[in-house]
């Protein structure tokens, strides 16, 4: 059997870590999917600084390498190599303060006994030879602590930078105002340089250049048959000039453009513009869900309907990644797993004072895993989440996985209401400890406005015997055509009140919910992963025939 490549584009830019994006965990259950088929491999072309997070995803998520080989230019660009370190720095730095300050002050009482010594040597100078004796004993102290001065000085200087800038803070605050933004205003470049203007058009620049030496390496790969992009936010793809097929999940940008203006502002403007460029520079294309198919690209873009094909998306089974094998009662043993996972991931969350010593493994709560977007609607799910705590009654916590600095608004909302220690922010999960948290809540919620496809939650939660409530979008219809199902599982994503009874009724009829929607999850877990890439290559041979060479828009 011979093997056929075929290529996949990533442009992500600097600082994305694919572990943490929804792209990143269907590039790896798409490659997984592909290991049945067996005459299929696939060359990832990415940028310098994806390498490394690349085989990092592949291998939490357990892709075989068989399926996949990583092509990338060599070397990052010096100046993000500096920047990491830096960053790095930082987070260790946080870590290890109190130990540094124990040293320091240490050292400095040494420093000060030294100081003492020649305090007393020096006023005891009343002649021409204790004068030569003191010259001596500083020389020779003088080159003993050389070394130790080339380190300490700057430190001593950044310290004593810090002790004037703490006097000044407290003693004349009303006039240092300015400074305090400047200093915020660097902490925040260093911490999200994706959201500071200044980082991100430099990032814009190294991407524009890696983006050409990856046209290099693609240049000189001819074997490949066609090319695949994930997304459609690099118009760089359109200047391979090979067969190429684009995938446009959604374009929330143009669903939702007061939100994400409120973000981003000119930042987000210029995205949305390369998105548009991408998809306008497009020939062929494939998308989740009809919704997306007819409402964006044939009716927004114009793109003639033979040119985009629909597949959808495969249910995603997170079982296997808690499973306990070897013990009499497995549920028990896996339960038991799935809890130390959770107290694992809670010593990383926002409020480690309250969640570090959180040790009821047991606790009741309501869980949603995303990023925080404008389009995932976090704030009628908070709204709702208040009313059932404050209104109904109803103990029960809410973890989310975003991190609250993404959308002001929300944290805004949480320290308001004083909800800091009930609703848990856990960002970064790992993928068992996703699974375990889907396993132990007492009910998944999505409040998504607009997804691509039928939104991950629902698949993943009833993997692990969890039932779920989701928004009544376009997409979640499509997938999920069931009327009972849809009444049981549905709410309106635009009224917080709706949402908030959906949530409650899924509580207290929490097994009954369960078995509807397990019927459904069955009949959806007929379609795999394989199909998915199956359906995929087939539109990728399909353009490949039709014509071997396609011109270049961009």
């Amino acid at each position: 059997m011979s093997l056929k490549q075929y290529g996949i584009y990533l442009a992500f830019p600097p600082t994305v870590d694919l572990r943490a994006e929804g792209l990143g965990r269907h590039l790896a259950m798409f490659l997984k999917g592909a290991e049945k088929l067996g005459d299929a491999r696939f060359i990832i072309v990415c940028p310098s600084w994806s390498q490394e997070t690349l085989h990092t995803l592949f291998e939490s998520e357990q892709v075989s390498a068989e399926v996949f080989e990583i092509a990338s230019p060599q070397n990052k660009p010096y100046i993000l190599s500096v920047f990491e370190a830096w960053r790095a720095y930082r987070s260790r730095s946080k870590r290890r303060s109190g130990r540094f300050q124990r040293m320091l002050d240490f050292a400095m009482g040494k420093v000060s006994r030294v100081w003492q010594v020649f305090a007393k040597k020096a006023v005891a100078v009343n002649s021409f030879a204790s004068m030569v004796a003191f010259l001596l004993l500083s020389l020779a102290a003088l080159i003993v602590a050389l070394p130790i001065s080339i380190i300490a000085l700057p430190v001593a200087a950044i310290l004593v930078i810090k002790r004037g800038w703490s006097m000044m803070r407290r003693h004349a605050s009303s006039q240092i105002t300015w400074c305090h933004k400047i200093a915020s205003r660097i902490n925040s470049l260093l911490a999200r340089p994706d959201k500071e203007g200044l980082l991100f058009r430099l990032f814009d620049e190294m991407q524009k250049i890696e983006a050409g030496r990856m046209q290099d390496i693609i240049d000189s790969l001819p074997r490949v048959r066609a090319w695949y992009s994930p997304t459609a936010f690099w118009p760089s793809f359109n200047k391979i000039k090979a067969p190429r097929l684009m995938c446009v999940p959604d374009v929330v940008l143009n669903d939702f453009p007061v939100g994400f203006s409120m973000l981003g502002g000119n930042r987000l403007a210029t995205v949305y513009e390369t998105l548009e460029k991408s998809i306008k520079g497009g020939c062929n294309f494939v998308t989740y869900s009809e919704a997306t198919k007819w409402n964006t690209l044939i009716d927004r873009y114009g793109i003639p309907a033979i040119n985009v094909k629909v597949v959808p998306h495969a249910p995603n089974d997170l079982h296997h990644w808690i499973k306990i094998t070897g013990f009499p009662d497995v549920e028990a043993t896996s339960r038991k797993y799935c809890q130390s996972l959770m107290r694992g991931a809670l010593q990383r969350s926002t409020n480690v004072d309250y969640t570090s010593a959180f040790n009821n493994g047991d606790v009741e709560f309501l869980f949603y895993a995303s990023q925080f977007r404008p389009s995932k609607n976090v704030m009628t799910l908070l709204r709702a989440y208040l009313h059932l705590l404050r209104r109904r009654y109803l103990g029960v916590k809410l973890v989310l996985t975003g991190h609250p600095s993404a959308i002001p608004e929300i944290w805004q909302f949480i320290f308001d209401n004083r909800l800091e220690n009930d609703v848990i922010f856990l960002h970064g999960l790992k993928i068992e400890e996703l699974a375990a948290f889907y396993k132990l809540a007492t009910l998944a919620v999505n409040p998504s406005l607009s997804e691509g496809g039928c939104p991950f939650t629902f698949t993943e939660a009833l993997s692990v015997g969890t039932p779920v409530v989701m928004a009544r979008i376009p997409v979640t219809e499509e997938v999920i055509q069931d009327p009972d199902v849809q009444d049981a599982t549905f709410f309106d994503p635009y009224d917080w009140e709706d949402c908030a009874s959906r949530i409650e009724w899924a509580i207290k009829n929490r097994a009954e919910l369960l078995s509807l929607q397990l019927k459904t999850y069955a009949e959806l877990c007929e379609r795999s992963w394989t199909d998915v890439v199956r359906e995929h290559l087939q539109v990728l041979d399909e353009i490949s025939a039709m014509n071997a060479v396609v011109p270049s828009n961009a």
